[in-house]
């Protein structure tokens, strides 16, 4: 009989090219802590799928209790102990607080209609003895007091804190969390890890995937690590701290050629520009009065960890999410509030994270998609497709190809092309070395450093901090909302503080 609790043997999850989970294998200990980390799109989430049957794999075991379970359903493997939370919450917006609870319980999920809808006594009692078994619940998350209120009135640390209760109703005997603390304030995971210090006291094994890197290294008592699908590291938060393969994942691979530099002046007007920029998504104050510029022909990039705002900023600026309060301008003109798809046409162009591929269109009909808020007729967008053929050669090589066919290093230099089909006069590009190896990243960076040459104006979020800083001309670091520093790249990227914001999440 195996002492492990979960046991995650040689499991491969494959969708299309791309290989989320890569032939991993780790134990989950009773009684203990697991953290499972690594960059976006490292296969955490799909780690934890393939655990509660949302994915099967398509190589390996995955067993609980020495049971194999990866050819079960979810609400199978639930039933023999395992319950998760998710990465977006999953809550009933329309119930009450104690509802969203009771569902959860085994009480309430076999219900008899006609005992039901005549109100019988047996009914009556199982339904108050469901509440109580609830209350008991929202009282060990701190949730009792609104256990009437409906849960859509709730602030999102709340609701996250519901959501563990909810799982909690399923008395597992291994709870899984898929980042409990993001959007949470600083007090609100101050009580999650306290929450978790008491549900680990009382004997639940936890698994925990968070970006909050400082709180991870607190709570855990062993972590994993995964870059592109792979596990590369194994240990206690002591060792994880200050393996080199780690600090890799999270900073990024340098590129090795040398790029040159545009110096800002003093003189200089700046194309792009925003003002004490704050954003919401959903209820987290996502930017806290963010500020930024963007010069003539320069490529500045934003840095930080997971969940410091980095999308947020770069779709607030294209219009995708609307500004609480401050100013964003572009040629002196402000921008502030309108809709992403009259930018789009003003020149303001946002290539998204994992690219936005129509992957029924093909390569050429992809290009030309992108000319559609061009008020150029069909002569010049037929010249704007032959100079993206000239710049990105194997373009022109899979033309006729649908993109959803393409590897991912070409499917980024499509939505790259894409967005340059409009002749942006700012394009903004959201993490395009994510989950591509590191020839071809170097490739993307080679391509974005012509395009600045070229005259481009680009403002760029990255994972990769070390490549993106080699070709930046300036640099800002996002900590949890807010820009922490900004200046000259190669002094940032010896700053002790860039690994900090990082790796601590702080």
């Amino acid at each position: 009989m195996s002492t492990c609790l979960l046991e995650f043997e040689k499991v491969t999850k494959r969708f299309g090219g791309v290989v989320a989970v890569n032939d991993n294998t780790f134990q989950v200990e009773p009684g203990r802590v697991v953290s499972l980390i690594g960059p976006n799109g490292a296969g955490k989430t799909s780690t934890f799928n393939c655990i509660t049957g949302m994915y099967t794999p398509d190589a390996g075991e995955v067993r609980f209790l020495g049971r194999k379970i990866d050819n079960l359903k979810p609400h199978q493997i639930a039933a023999l102990g395992i319950a998760r939370t998710f990465q977006n919450l999953q809550i009933f917006h329309n119930l009450s607080v104690v509802e969203n609870v009771m569902v959860a319980l085994p009480k309430t999920r076999t219900p008899s209609m006609l005992p039901s809808m005549l109100r019988f006594a047996s009914v009556q009692k199982a339904e108050a003895e469901a509440k109580r078994a609830a209350m008991e619940k929202l009282s060990l998350v701190g949730l009792a007091h609104l256990a009437d209120h409906p849960a859509k009135d709730l602030s999102f640390g709340e609701q996250r804190l519901l959501e563990v209760a909810r799982a909690l109703a399923l008395e597992p005997k291994l709870l899984l969390l898929d980042e409990p603390m993001a959007g949470m304030s600083r007090e609100e995971v101050a009580g999650m890890v306290e929450l978790i210090r008491r549900l680990k006291a009382e004997g639940l094994s936890i698994f925990l995937i968070e970006h909050d890197l400082a709180t991870v290294m607190e709570v855990s008592d062993k972590i994993i690590v995964l870059e592109f699908g792979s596990k590369i590291a194994e240990g206690t938060p002591e060792e994880i701290s200050r393996d080199e393969r780690v600090i890799e994942a999270y900073l990024g691979r340098d590129v090795q050629r040398e790029y040159a530099r545009k110096s800002r002046t003093e003189q200089e007007q700046p194309v792009l520009q925003a003002d004490d920029l704050h954003a919401l998504r959903g209820d987290i104050h996502a930017l806290k009065g963010v500020a930024l510029r963007l010069y003539k022909g320069e490529l500045a990039v934003i840095i930080g960890a997971n969940g410091a705002g980095k999308s947020t900023l770069l779709g607030t600026i294209a219009g995708l999410y609307p500004a609480k309060a401050g100013r964003v301008t572009c040629q002196g003109k402000d921008i502030t509030g309108i809709p992403a798809e009259q930018l789009a046409r003003q020149g303001i162009n946002l290539v998204p994270e994992r690219r936005g591929m129509f992957p029924e269109l093909t390569v050429e009909e992809s290009l030309r998609l992108g000319a559609y808020c061009s008020r150029h007729g069909q002569q010049q967008v037929a010249e704007d497709v032959e100079k993206m053929y000239q710049l990105f050669p194997v373009l022109k090589e899979r033309r006729k190809q649908l993109s959803g066919t393409l590897s991912g290093g070409e499917q980024q230099m499509l939505a790259i092309a894409r967005g340059l089909m409009s002749h942006p006069e700012v394009l903004m590009l959201d993490e395009p070395s994510l989950g591509l190896a590191p020839m071809i990243v170097e490739e993307i960076f080679d391509k974005l450093y012509q395009l600045k040459q070229m005259g481009m104006n680009i403002l760029l979020v990255e994972q990769n901090a070390r490549a993106a800083m080699r070709i930046a001309d300036y640099a800002y670091v996002l900590e949890n909302g807010r820009i922490k520093m900004a200046g000259n790249p190669d002094q940032l990227m010896h700053d002790d503080r860039i690994r900090a914001a990082y790796l601590s999440g702080h």
